[in-house]
């Protein structure tokens, strides 16, 4: 058995080598330059020992519990086709300290963009004569802005557009993009198209405009598709004309980000099984059914307790200083405390070596989706705000996880699949219906997609002879933290 176990840990680890080189190796070619003390942060990516200021500019804006990391894939190709690339995290989101406040989330996020722009232009260090805008989402909306605000804006590329204000004139040679699998974005980018003109324009006049309907991507996944990324290139080409010592990429990144959360799974895995299991051996003390009732009861309570506390005044989609963030947080904590006086578990004293066989598992789930999501999807190191935020949330979770963690003790392979898809369907349903009462929370639909693969990767991470308290720690600590790092701080 020891000898399985270090296997896998030996080819975890060969598996995280590969993915953080081939991750490395998309910057090869390129300078990549955080901006100290800029407000907001700002990271300009460009083609190395080239002059950038005989290269045209792109700004790149990102959407709502967004940042800057999450944009790469398109200022990698487009600093790979020689552009200078200019992304920032905007005010509440990424590395930005400041809290979204209300005039921003009316859309006024302009004067982010601006002094970004600004920022670089007043180094020197840009022709700021020859600039184009790219944003995604809520970013798209600032895109489009700016282009406006700004007629010597050469082209402005809208991703998953929202509704906007363009005219046939401005802003120059528009294009839209949207997902096949995002209905609502589709429609607002065929809004917009008609508003602006229609097909067809010239870009040397800057009156170009179209609409590119990217096939089996959505909201999030249009972001990773090398074909949204070569539609981009070819209009900034269209634009500018294609610039001196180009080179092809190709933005394959996220399979390496996923190949390296294996290797991170596998490797965590390995080293909790290589440890004595906890002494502390829980069995059933409570009926299958009772478990089952506990944790449906549990989610449907907390979006009917969440509901009824909107209804008496309480902003629910911004409870915690967190958008959105902070209801999930809450909402977690109900169903877990509703949850555990259904089911009546069991309580022990946590063991320390159960305690460290949690924290080995939050960790490597930290660093799997962390540390490498760092290069593809989201800063893992939290501001001191947040981190502040994290150890009181990471206990609010506590409950639904011990809760969890109780009712799969000892469970087989077969029955732990089961309770992974009654997490899964219980969590998604409830959230759906927290959307359905209360609109404010829509933004939930677009990440609901992602509940099962992380409820899926904490289960493998730690197994669940290893006890209740290590499994209520890890997850509870993983959940917060990612909550922590992508939702907006207000």
């Amino acid at each position: 058995m020891c000898k399985k176990y270090a296997l896998f840990l030996g080819l975890g680890l060969v598996i995280i080598i590969i993915a953080i080189w081939q991750l490395n190796s998309a910057q090869i070619g390129l300078d990549i330059n955080n901006l100290p003390g800029s407000n907001p942060p700002i990271t300009i990516i460009s083609p190395s020992n080239v002059d950038p200021t005989s290269r045209p500019t792109v700004l790149i804006a990102h959407g709502f519990a967004g940042s800057s990391v999450i944009m790469r894939g398109f200022a990698l190709t487009l600093a790979h086709a020689g552009f200078n690339t200019i992304s920032w995290d905007f005010q509440g989101h990424g590395r930005n300290p400041n809290p979204l406040n209300s005039s921003a989330r009316s859309g006024n996020l302009l004067a982010d963009a601006e002094s970004a722009f600004e920022t670089v232009a007043n180094k020197g260090i840009i022709d700021p004569k020859r600039v184009a805008i790219l944003g995604h989402s809520m970013g798209s909306g600032v895109a489009i802005s700016y282009g406006m605000a700004h007629p010597d804006t050469a082209a402005t590329i809208a991703v998953s557009p929202v509704t906007q204000t363009v005219t046939p004139d401005l802003p120059h040679n528009l294009l839209l993009m949207a997902g096949s699998l995002e209905a609502q974005f589709l429609k607002s980018a065929e809004q917009l198209l008609a508003l602006s003109g229609g097909h067809g324009g010239e870009t040397s006049n800057g009156t170009a405009r179209k609409l590119v309907v990217i096939p089996d991507v959505e909201h999030i996944s249009i972001l990773f598709s090398p074909h949204a990324h070569w539609i981009t290139r070819s209009w900034l080409n269209e634009t500018f004309g294609s610039q001196p010592g180009a080179s092809d990429y190709f933005d394959r990144r996220i399979y390496w980000f996923g190949l390296g959360i294996l290797g991170f799974v596998l490797s965590t895995n390995a080293i909790i099984n290589l440890m004595p299991a906890s002494d502390q051996i829980m069995t059933y003390k409570r009926p299958l059914w009772l478990r089952i009732l506990a944790v449906i009861s549990g989610g449907i309570s907390s979006t009917i307790i969440l509901w009824l506390a909107n209804l008496g005044g309480i902003k629910t989609n911004q409870m915690l200083g967190l958008l959105i963030g902070g209801y999930l947080i809450i909402w977690f904590g109900v169903a877990g405390i509703v949850s555990m006086l259904i089911l009546r578990p069991q309580f022990s004293k946590p063991a320390p070596r159960e305690l460290a066989i949690g924290f080995i598992a939050f960790l490597g789930l930290w660093l799997g989706v962390g540390f490498l999501g760092n290069f593809i999807w989201l800063p893992w190191i939290l501001t001191p705000v947040r981190f502040l935020l994290w150890f009181p949330s990471s206990i609010i979770l506590l409950p639904w996880f011990f809760t969890i963690g109780y009712a799969i003790k000892g469970s087989k392979p077969a029955s732990l699949l089961g309770w992974w898809i009654l997490q899964d369907v219980t969590i998604i349903l409830c959230l759906l219906l927290a959307i359905r009462i209360n609109p404010d929370l829509g933004f939930l639909f677009i990440i609901l997609p992602l509940v099962p693969v992380l409820i899926g990767l904490h289960m493998l991470v730690i197994p669940s002879k290893h006890g209740t308290w290590a499994y209520a720690m890890s997850g509870a600590m993983f959940t917060a933290w990612l909550i922590m790092a992508v939702f907006p701080l207000q």
